[in-house]
């Protein structure tokens, strides 16, 4: 699932020959792709008929700061708050009407998947890129809200993702710059970190967004490529490599079995310390379904192909994923 070209506010020809050389499965759209309300929705409507298969267009409206769309619409009746303010008002109805109403805005103009809410749960005051973006500090306030977010999105039609897991609320790093460290233990993670995920799963989320957070402290997962037992040993394997976090927690503890989604592979969490192919190939073994904002399409698409047939990962591994996929397209009513 990659960016379109920066700027990229319809489909041009060389925009319609990429879509036929790289036939991905997603688009995430951002602020310089949105200009009005009828461009966007001109834009995913063509997007969806070049595209060799029908697309999940995805971005990132959480409301508050992360807004993508949102200055294309009045909030009339009802204000869009950002998720703290939500968590303040103790109201889980609130959350439920604010995803409600952002996901009937999405699909109005043709989105149909939404990096939110944020199930992080904000400790760390010094922590500016979660920040406002929680709905709080308390775990069983953001479970509430998250909860009712996912299920107002839900209700729209439009497919929810909660993030950042496994919690990105108390990391000093922002991992679109850096490497971020969770240094706490499994009880730790099991009172704070981990109750609104498992809400948001119980709610009906439809993905779970991985974070790129190294967790020194929890560190049990296995190494399936040669480069990554460096970083295993030294406890600084990010969580998007790791088939603990993924396979063992998420899948299997969690009970999840949704589309895992990656955070953008093009963070500099990722970006500064592996190639585009070794990223692409970590993640998926790790158990990914969908591969965002890779740095390179060629590179990741070519590394993906040739491990497939050097045999690192077989064909059930591939239809994993796949069945995931079409799952949630089926939740849109496209399949």
């Amino acid at each position: 699932m990659p960016p379109l070209p920066w700027q990229t506010t319809q489909i041009t020809p060389a925009l319609q020959n990429w879509f036929a050389e790289y036939p991905v499965g997603g688009i995430i759209l951002f602020a310089d792709n949105v200009q009005s309300i009828q461009q966007v929705q001109a834009l995913t409507a063509d997007m969806q008929a070049a595209s060799y298969h029908h697309l999940f267009i995805a971005t990132d409206e959480e409301g508050g700061r992360v807004s993508r769309v949102g200055r294309l619409f009045a909030d009339g009746d009802f204000p869009i708050l950002p998720a703290y303010e939500i968590g303040r008002t103790g109201d889980p109805e609130m959350a439920y009407m604010t995803g409600r109403i952002l996901g009937e805005r999405l699909l109005s103009l043709g989105i149909n998947m939404n990096f939110a809410p944020v199930a992080d749960v904000w400790t760390n005051p010094a922590n500016t890129v979660i920040g406002n973006r929680s709905f709080g500090n308390d775990p069983k306030l953001v479970g509430i809200m998250v909860d009712a977010a996912v299920r107002g999105l839900n209700s729209s039609g439009v497919l929810s993702t909660i993030k950042h897991f496994p919690g990105h609320g108390d990391t000093y790093e922002d991992s679109h710059y850096l490497l971020a460290f969770y240094n706490h233990d499994r009880q730790r993670f099991d009172q704070i970190e981990a109750p609104p995920f498992i809400r948001g799963i119980e709610a009906g989320t439809h993905g779970v967004m991985m974070g790129h957070i190294a967790t020194p402290q929890l560190q049990n997962a296995t190494a399936p490529l040669y480069w990554m037992e460096p970083w295993l040993e030294s406890g600084t394997l990010p969580a998007t490599f790791s088939d603990f976090w993924v396979q063992d927690v998420l899948r299997g503890e969690m009970g999840f079995d949704g589309l895992i989604i990656t955070d953008a592979l093009e963070m500099r969490a990722l970006s500064d310390n592996f190639t585009p192919g070794q990223i692409a190939l970590g993640v998926f073994m790790a158990g990914a379904d969908i591969l965002l904002m890779p740095t390179n399409v060629t590179a990741t698409f070519d590394a993906l192909i040739e491990a497939y047939h050097d045999g690192v990962f077989t064909e059930e591994r591939l239809h994993e994923s796949l069945r995931r996929i079409f799952w949630a397209r089926q939740e849109l009513g496209d399949l």
